[in-house]
């Protein structure tokens, strides 16, 4: 499983400026490491073709709670990007972003490149941790 990454100053802004609760969020494949918390679809993510749609795959939302101090926010699997008619990809990096603010929260690295071949229906899916959370505030 590859390891959540937080950006720098997306703290600050996650619990100033947004509902995490109620907001929209998803997962955006992109093969250049974010380095800022603002995110545009089709700008900081692949473009849409071969089955994935610019802007990343909306994620449901299953708790937004705090208990004894630490607020966790944990979401649901996002669908399966399946690769169909053309290629998705290259991307290493799948970014956690609130669409609501289109601002990128932190990401996963893979380690390196992948592609999805469209002759081989290739599939890959973000592994979230449905019971810590993607955002752990303590």
């Amino acid at each position: 499983m590859a390891t959540f990454n937080k950006i720098p100053g997306s703290r600050e802004a996650l619990v100033e400026s947004i509902n995490c609760g109620s907001d929209q969020w998803a997962i955006a494949l992109t093969n250049t490491a974010p380095t800022g918390t603002a995110f545009t679809a089709g700008t900081s993510d692949l473009a849409t073709g071969g089955g994935y749609t610019q802007g990343g795959a909306n994620v449901t939302t299953t708790s937004s709670t705090e208990s004894a101090g630490t607020y966790r926010l944990i979401l649901s699997d996002p669908p399966t990007w399946t690769a169909s008619g053309a290629n998705i990809g290259p991307f290493r990096y799948a970014t956690l972003v609130d669409k609501t603010v289109n601002l990128q929260v932190g990401y996963w690295d893979y380690g390196s490149s992948i592609t999805l071949l469209s002759a081989n229906s290739d599939t890959f899916t973000v592994d979230l941790d449905n019971t810590n959370g993607v955002i752990s505030l303590g």
